[in-house]
């Protein structure tokens, strides 16, 4: 039934040429302005983006972005290194509530401390490794 309606249409549309004509303008300036608009949007994109780009460039280049990035290197190389040996079973043990009740909190924040930010580097000799029995044994000197 639909396609019956559309072929009536279409009989009505060619019996009156001037109707059809103005049908095909208005349908070739429709698709026209369709394409000009879609390639407006296409280059303000990428006008855009190389505006980013080139503003982004020009700031990473300069002097004052570059000194920042210098500082910032400087201050990660002075932060303590995180020494992962112990310091994950260090962290384990203090969950619990008993080492807090034995000990004072600062001897436990003083081992966890040692435990996760050491700057010294451990020193072996043979089976003593000097370092490693400090990070073992607690403050009263009980191996944890």
């Amino acid at each position: 039934m639909k396609q019956e309606i559309v072929f009536e249409y279409l009989k009505k549309l060619k019996e009156k040429p001037n109707l059809m004509r103005k049908l095909k303008i208005f349908a070739v300036v429709g698709i026209v302005g369709f394409l000009i608009t879609g390639a407006l949007s296409i280059w303000a994109g990428i006008a855009a983006f190389n505006y980013v780009a080139s503003k982004t460039n020009e700031v990473v280049q300069s002097t004052v972005a570059l000194n920042h990035i210098e500082n910032l290197k400087t201050e990660f190389k002075a932060l303590p290194k995180l020494q992962p040996l112990n310091c994950w079973d260090k962290v384990q043990n203090l969950i619990a509530v008993q080492p807090w009740l034995e000990r004072p909190a600062i001897d436990n924040l003083v081992n966890l401390k040692l435990a996760c930010f050491d700057d010294k580097s451990t020193v072996c000799e043979g089976d003593e490794c000097t370092n490693m029995k400090k990070l073992i044994h607690t403050a009263e000197g009980r191996t944890i």
